[in-house]
């Protein structure tokens, strides 16, 4: 596959949430299998789907790559089972969360994977983080500065500034 550029998002609602963010992102872009290109700040979010939970820390972040989407979403869950991933409930707690948001023009929809993810749009959480590195990107007519725009992003906040990767200025 040629290089392509793919999004992720990532979250995080237990423990030490901006280190675990941190460190999944170490591990995605170790320059082997995803090259770094962005990342946004660090935001605070109020939980989605099941709302009886600790807030989230959240954040989007590019790279290129040459995986199919199949390897990308076997790699990201291998970063979530280093991170200390723990399978609980669907939308429950979780110490990470990574999340392909978009690889190239790459349609996927099976059992396992749907890219572009089909959420996106609905997660103001999702996409204040992305609009911040990426407000150009249109993903299937939709942009992604517009539907910012118009979400609700009350609650969400920047807590923390974007993670580099070690060396970078």
């Amino acid at each position: 596959m040629a290089k392509t550029e793919i999004g992720l998002g990532f979250g995080s609602n237990v423990g030490d949430k901006v280190a675990n963010l941190s460190r999944a992102m170490e591990r995605v872009f170790d320059g082997r299998h995803i090259r770094f290109l962005a990342a946004s700040s660090f935001w605070r979010s109020a939980p989605w789907g099941y709302v009886e939970q600790d807030w989230f820390a959240n954040a989007c972040a590019v790279g290129e790559t040459e995986l199919s989407p199949e390897e990308a979403l076997a790699f990201t869950q291998s970063v979530e089972e280093e991170v200390g991933r723990h399978k609980t409930f669907r939308w429950g707690p979780r110490e990470i969360d990574v999340d392909i948001l978009y690889l190239g023009d790459a349609r996927v929809a099976s059992a396992r994977l749907i890219v572009p993810h089909k959420e996106m749009f609905n997660r103001a959480f999702v996409l204040a983080p992305l609009a911040e590195i990426r407000p150009d990107l249109v993903l299937d007519g939709a942009s992604i500065a517009k539907a910012t725009a118009e979400a609700d992003t009350a609650g969400l906040e920047i807590i923390a500034p974007p993670w580099r990767p070690a060396g970078a200025l």
